[in-house]
């Protein structure tokens, strides 16, 4: 099964230079993939009320090779590309007019007992025959690089618009975390052509996390709580 819907670039997901932002994208993709998830009733809130479990992000990349501006109309797709016993991906693609790509996406998810917190096999929340994968549309690969941890930049306390009906921070606020750490100056000079996020725990209202950028042969910063890691991203740009 396949999530297509057209649109225009609303200008609540463009960035300063009015084109597609960082966290535009990140927000499309996910309302597409939980609206997919939704329509076939594998969804986060699905997920809660009848299994007890929750899905929760492992990592999302991203591509933008080129950019999508306000008003410019695209189609959007979203399928299931594959899953294992406890993985769910799922690629999202944005495509121009003329059919050619403005975004790319693959969104690795699993799911967690509420109880628990242990990673629950995805037959178990309803993965499974009646969610077959489709045929990717695109290539697309995570990044094999490890970021080492340098120089403290900011600290960040979670705040309640920060957190979404699982009770934890949002997603898409730790992309807000990220690309704060960017000037606008630098941001339309030079735009952001692809980017990873990989998330290693929870956070929740009132956690105070402390942003580090790390060494890379890209740019790089992780998010750490009490000296662990939450999340991580890598910017191509």
């Amino acid at each position: 099964m396949r999530l297509v819907k057209t649109d225009r670039l609303a200008a609540s997901s463009c960035g300063a230079d009015v084109k597609l932002s960082v966290e535009g994208a990140f927000r499309i993709v996910e309302d597409m993939v939980t609206e997919l998830m939704g329509d076939q009733h594998i969804d986060g809130v699905t997920c809660m009320r009848e299994y007890g479990g929750m899905w929760v992000f492992v990592r999302n990349r991203i591509e933008m090779p080129q950019p999508l501006a306000w008003m410019d109309k695209y189609t959007a797709t979203s399928y299931i590309s594959s899953f294992s016993k406890i993985r769910l991906y799922i690629d999202t693609v944005l495509q121009k007019e003329d059919g050619s790509i403005a975004l790319r996406s693959r969104l690795e998810l699993c799911a967690v007992d509420l109880e628990t917190g242990k990673i629950r096999k995805s037959e178990s929340v309803g993965v499974g025959e009646k969610t077959p994968a489709e045929e990717s549309l695109f290539d697309i690969a995570y990044t094999k690089e490890k970021p080492v941890r340098g120089s403290l930049i900011d600290e960040i306390t979670v705040r309640s618009a920060d957190i979404d009906y699982c009770h934890h921070t949002n997603n898409i606020a730790y992309v807000h975390y990220f690309v704060n750490q960017i000037g606008v100056d630098d941001l339309i000079e030079h735009p952001v052509k692809a980017i990873e996020v990989q998330y290693a725990a929870q956070t929740h209202e009132g956690d105070r996390l402390s942003v580090y950028r790390c060494s890379s042969e890209n740019e790089a910063y992780v998010i750490e709580k009490d000296g662990s890691k939450v999340v991580s991203c890598i910017i191509v740009r």
